[in-house]
């Protein structure tokens, strides 16, 4: 039963080419014109190693840790919002 679940899983999990490219926009209307804040880097090494491997999950966390590390910048007072 445990093999089919995962199997399932993975199978639910496959994005496609045009749901990869949106996540790498979104991303990079974050990057772009970010302020040099050595997490933002990280972010995008996680990004780029989950693209690379083709896994989704990963990807989406690394995306919504960039969006909360721009939030929490700009919340923070410690720059002003940067993308529209």
């Amino acid at each position: 039963m445990r093999r089919r679940r995962v199997a399932i899983v993975r199978q639910q999990s496959k994005w496609t080419a045009s749901e990869w490219q949106g996540g790498w926009e979104l991303a990079m209307t974050r990057l772009d014109g970010a302020p040099s804040i050595p997490v933002f880097q990280e972010c995008l090494a996680v990004l780029d190693g989950a693209f690379a491997d083709g896994n989704n999950l990963r990807f989406q966390l690394g995306l919504l840790t960039l969006m909360d590390c721009c939030a929490e910048a700009v919340n923070g007072k410690d720059c002003p919002q940067w993308w529209e």
